[in-house]
């Protein structure tokens, strides 16, 4: 499972960053901004999340990520979604581990749909 992955647009990014804090909210998130321009995303409930472990369901379950906004060289903006730092398998071992990665793999094609249907996705690559 990739730890990041890169969407890149061809519109400024300030609408890139609109784009991205949607479409995370869609999926639940609560989106805050955090330094030089990035997001914070986050949902669920952490304490909930370490009682019931891997019973909490996909919008409870305690998940993290962030968002990195920068500009290449050639003026396209990437948005860099990163795993959150919570360790998914302290929150419900194997269970928790897939929850997490399902959140992740959530949350991308998220971004992937809302930057694509504004027709500014150039391109969207895991690593």
């Amino acid at each position: 499972m990739p730890e990041s992955h890169d969407f890149f647009a061809s519109t400024s990014p300030d609408q890139v960053r609109a784009t991205v804090r949607e479409a995370l909210a869609s999926e639940g998130y609560t989106v805050e901004d955090g330094e030089q321009g990035s997001l914070r995303a986050s949902r669920g409930k952490l304490g909930l999340t370490l009682l019931i472990g891997g019973l909490a369901n996909d919008r409870t379950f305690h998940t993290t990520l962030a968002v990195q906004i920068m500009v290449t060289q050639d003026g396209q903006t990437v948005a860099r979604l990163l795993r959150g730092s919570g360790k998914s398998a302290l929150k419900g071992g194997a269970i928790g581990v897939s929850r997490g990665n399902r959140a992740f793999e959530q949350a991308a094609n998220a971004i992937h749909g809302r930057l694509a249907a504004t027709g500014a996705l150039t391109a969207s690559v895991p690593s």
